[in-house]
């Protein structure tokens, strides 16, 4: 697990809090946010932060190697599955293979996009994959 620190920013109802932390080298490397000096990351709160407060947090390390690999590099294979595709279906049936493949990738990317979101969707929900307060700092 890595350790992160943040302020809390809101506390919701339902036990989670919103925490405003500093970009870092992990962020900095990905880029996903360009331009941002720091990010919110919702977490859950089992140790009863306010608002305010500086806390220490957990990430699963796993999430992330995962979370990326669904985001940056499913689609594009989904893509590339999506252009052999039409690429068979162009030259069976008598088509362009290239107009085809050119469908067939972008038909292929569209799907790994649904994919990203419902995979986020389904992120959201699932307390085990969120963030962890693990002590509060000051």
């Amino acid at each position: 697990m890595k350790t992160e620190e943040g302020t809390i920013l809101s506390v919701d109802d339902n036990g989670c809090v919103e925490i405003k932390v500093g970009r870092h080298s992990d962020c900095i490397a990905c880029g996903a946010c360009p331009g941002a000096e720091s990010i919110v990351v919702t977490a859950l709160n089992p140790v009863g932060a306010q608002v305010g407060q500086h806390v220490k947090f957990e990430v699963r390390e796993v999430n992330v190697v995962i979370g990326a690999f669904v985001c940056f590099v499913m689609p594009l294979l989904i893509a590339a599955a999506g252009a052999f595709a039409g690429h068979w279906v162009g030259l069976s049936n008598g088509f362009d293979a290239v107009q085809a493949a050119i469908v067939g990738g972008i038909i292929g990317f569209v799907i790994g996009a649904v994919g990203v979101k419902l995979f986020d969707r389904s992120l959201t929900n699932d307390v085990a994959a969120k963030p962890k307060i693990t002590e509060i700092v000051a």
